[in-house]
């Protein structure tokens, strides 16, 4: 079965064609990702912002164009965050219906399933107490799995495009700002902990931040899928990762290989999220997955 899934998040919309069998991704046929940034004024104004609706909007003609071209015979839309929250949704949707793709809006719950999903068809959990966080624009997700226990989900509304517009990673940052940054962010954090009662063994990061993080400490020139999956960063890694980040602007990111265009400011409100969370769990080592929603939701779009 040749499926597409189209996942239309808070910072990013991304587009995957795969052929499908027996619940596994056999073949991906194309890939897109454009950054739209829905939850740019979201946390202010309460609503997605005409720019980022259009931008939304013209990474969607180009996903119906490819799925015309490379045959795709099921394809499903899906919204998260930005979506749920904006009080004027209903414009990008009844703008994507018009053109033939129906969006559903989805919660996180059934986000943090998907995203399960999709990770573990790229990172071996077997046997292994994981905690699997996915950092969005909007949102966060977290699925904790253990051997023998159903897995258990949390969905907070903390994301790197709300802590973009919150503070400015425009310029170059002081250390102790950073530092006073991450302290409401433990808050929030060791809630999340305590409401799993989880003590994970393995750390795994998908979406943009972890993988621009492998990205950057491979020194990645072109971005290879293959080589971020299942790719093991260290504690102490990221954390010099983010000291060079902060020592220069955000146009001057944009030169570190392995960083993507769009990801300058937001990165940096995603790193600070993976550290407080690794320091809570006194865990040393991430591992990260490409793979997530958007795959997990491409599975479940061939076995509808």
């Amino acid at each position: 079965m040749r499926a597409a899934a189209i996942d239309i998040g808070s910072n990013a919309v991304r587009l995957m064609i795969a052929d499908v069998e027996d619940g596994k991704i056999v073949n991906i046929v194309h890939k897109d990702r454009h950054v739209t940034k829905l939850a740019e004024v979201l946390s202010t104004k309460g609503i997605l912002s005409d720019a980022s609706i259009e931008k939304t909007m013209n990474a969607l003609r180009l996903f119906a164009e490819a799925m015309t071209l490379h045959g795709a015979e099921r394809f499903h839309a899906v919204a998260t965050s930005a979506v749920r929250e904006a009080r004027n949704s209903n414009i990008l949707i009844e703008a994507a219906g018009r053109l033939g793709i129906n969006i559903q809006v989805i919660d996180g719950t059934v986000e943090a399933g998907l995203i399960f999903s999709g990770v573990c068809s790229a990172v071996d959990t077997t046997g292994r107490k994981a905690l699997v966080f996915d950092i969005g624009g909007g949102s966060t997700e977290f699925i904790y799995a253990e051997p023998g226990q159903e897995h258990r989900k949390l969905s907070v509304p903390m994301g790197v495009v709300k802590m973009a517009e919150r503070y400015d990673f425009s310029g170059v940052l002081d250390m102790e700002q950073m530092d006073r940054i991450r302290i409401p962010l433990f808050g929030v954090l060791n809630e999340v902990v305590n409401a799993l009662d989880c003590k994970p063994d393995m750390l795994i990061g998908s979406a943009g931040t972890p993988t621009t993080l492998a990205a950057i400490e491979m020194h990645m020139e072109n971005y290879d899928q293959i080589k971020v999956n299942g790719f093991d960063i260290k504690k102490h890694q990221i954390e010099k990762i983010l000291e060079k980040l902060c020592a220069i602007t955000a146009e001057e990111r944009l030169l570190v290989p392995g960083m993507e265009a769009g990801r300058q400011e937001v990165l940096i409100p995603g790193i600070l999220i993976t550290l407080e969370l690794m320091s809570i769990l006194g865990i040393e080592d991430l591992t990260v997955s490409d793979f997530g929603l958007r795959e997990g939701l491409v599975v479940a779009v061939a076995n509808a």
